[in-house]
């Protein structure tokens, strides 16, 4: 079985149950060869209709990808939708080693498993040397004027999940803006988040998380707690993936040029900011790859506020382009 391999690089949060848009009984358990539970949610698919792995981001789980899997399940397509590692129902090693930039990385080292690969905010992420991580920061202040990934620093630190519980209110209210520009003093800058949540700053919630949502993202993380998701971010301050990258064939490197690429942008996200992914795939090293790029009138969580357009362009670039070139 080949799939097409979806990303959306955060969160959680909308108007209606998990249950009423995803069927209960479809959601199963794994134990892999590593002794660890997987909790996913999997539909099969029809005749000569794709399976698509659906991957959420931090800090989130199954419940991001509502508003799209089901649609798209109903159109005839197999879905995979794992709460990932460290999140909801799967295990949560706390070992930073843990972390993983996980389609990239599927691409790299699995591309014959996938037709194709969807990203959303977050483009594909390139295997770079080894960088002193405030070095990279400095760097980033000087192209964009401001430190897009210093909030990665508080997430590494070991207070960051005793910080977080205590300040659940004001993380979702950060997380969930009602004005997405607040990131760039609030959110992103170095000491913007631990300042924030220290001071219970808040903001009004934006239209797609309801109370209901937010209730849901409180009681999912004060039960499994931020100490294991944070390892996402300890892996990448740390360069603790460095030995394996290296292990990364040349020819690897990237995805297949045989597949193709769909690159949702986020109008207003201002730290997965769009133009990154657009000089990414707009570079040499993407000229031979057939690259869709559309930008969403949304803010990083496009996901759960455009959902039905996400599906339906879904649908539309899969039939169009991957289908008829895979055939």
């Amino acid at each position: 079985m080949r799939y097409i391999s979806a990303l959306a690089t955060t969160l959680l949060a909308l108007h209606h149950s998990a249950s009423a848009l995803m069927d209960p009984s479809l959601y199963k358990n794994v134990i892999t060869s590593r002794n660890l539970t997987y909790h996913y949610y999997f539909s099969p698919a029809q005749p000569q209709k794709p399976t698509l792995l659906f991957c959420h981001g931090f800090p989130s789980t199954i419940h991001d990808w509502r508003h799209i899997a089901p649609q798209l399940q109903g159109k005839g397509y197999g879905v995979v939708v794992p709460d990932m590692l460290g999140y909801g129902e799967t295990a949560k090693p706390t070992d930073p080693a843990a972390g993983s930039k996980a389609v990239s990385r599927l691409a790299n080292y699995y591309p014959e498993r996938f037709l194709a690969y969807a990203f959303f905010a977050v483009p594909f992420m390139k295997i770079t040397p080894p960088i002193n991580f405030q070095i990279y920061l400095d760097y980033l202040k000087q192209l964009y004027g401001y430190e897009i990934y210093a909030y990665w620093t508080f997430f590494s630190a070991p207070d960051a999940n005793e910080v977080l519980q205590a300040h659940i209110d004001s993380f979702v209210s950060l997380i969930y803006p009602y004005d997405p520009t607040i990131w760039k003093a609030r959110f992103a800058p170095t000491g913007a988040m631990r300042g924030s949540l220290l001071e219970d700053y808040v903001t009004p919630r934006p239209s797609y998380v309801s109370e209901e949502d937010k209730k849901h993202f409180i009681e999912t993380f004060r039960r499994n707690g931020f100490e294991a998701p944070t390892c996402w971010y300890k892996i990448m301050t740390s360069q603790l993936s460095a030995k394996d990258e290296e292990q990364v064939p040349y020819e690897r490197l990237l995805p297949p040029a045989s597949a193709p690429i769909y690159f949702g942008a986020a109008k207003y996200d201002y730290v997965c900011l769009p133009e990154i992914g657009y000089t990414l795939f707009g570079g040499d090293s993407f000229s031979k790859h057939n690259v869709t790029e559309k930008e969403y009138d949304a803010d990083h969580w496009l996901i759960l506020s455009n959902g039905d357009e996400i599906a339906r362009d879904l649908d539309a670039w899969i039939e169009s382009i991957v289908v008829a070139k895979a055939n």
